[in-house]
């Protein structure tokens, strides 16, 4: 699990520390679940070759491009309040939005997972107690149930 990406962190901290601080709330960026990232690639390696061939698809939806402030509400509506501190910042490279025609006009493709979907996938997971060791190198989360690793194991 990662927590150094937007919805998760922002979900995560909201509901276990109860507080988060928002850099650039007024940024937007296009979400797509980890699922519907999968059922894309799939949909685009079982397409018919002149279909797909030299073309690039945006995977998702073009009603999945949120600022950050969005995902704040939508997540303080699952959560109930937390102490939430924005930072005013001018510029983020990384402030857009993206349409996503094409892969549905194309190959009909369509998500079946949203953001809000997505949070409550992982607000359960934290309820559950799965994910409680942190390892700060990589702000990635080690199940609980993980206590050793071994080669041999795969």
């Amino acid at each position: 699990m990662r927590f150094d990406l937007t919805v998760n962190e922002f979900t995560k901290s909201m509901f276990v520390d109860r507080k988060l601080v928002v850099y650039g709330e007024q940024f937007w960026r296009p979400y797509v679940h980890v699922y519907d990232a999968a059922r894309a690639i799939q949909t685009v390696l079982t397409a018919p070759a002149g279909k797909v061939a030299g073309k690039v698809f945006n995977v998702g939806d073009t009603s999945e491009n949120y600022r950050k402030a969005d995902l704040v509400e939508i997540i303080g509506a699952r959560v109930g309040p937390v102490s939430v501190d924005y930072v005013s910042k001018a510029e983020d490279p990384r402030d857009y939005k993206v349409a996503f025609e094409r892969i549905r006009k194309d190959l009909g493709y369509r998500i079946t997972k949203r953001v809000p979907d997505g949070v409550e996938e992982i607000i359960r997971t934290l309820e559950s107690g799965k994910y409680s060791q942190q390892n700060p190198a990589t702000y990635n989360v080690v199940p609980a149930s993980v206590t050793s690793f071994r080669k041999d194991s795969l």
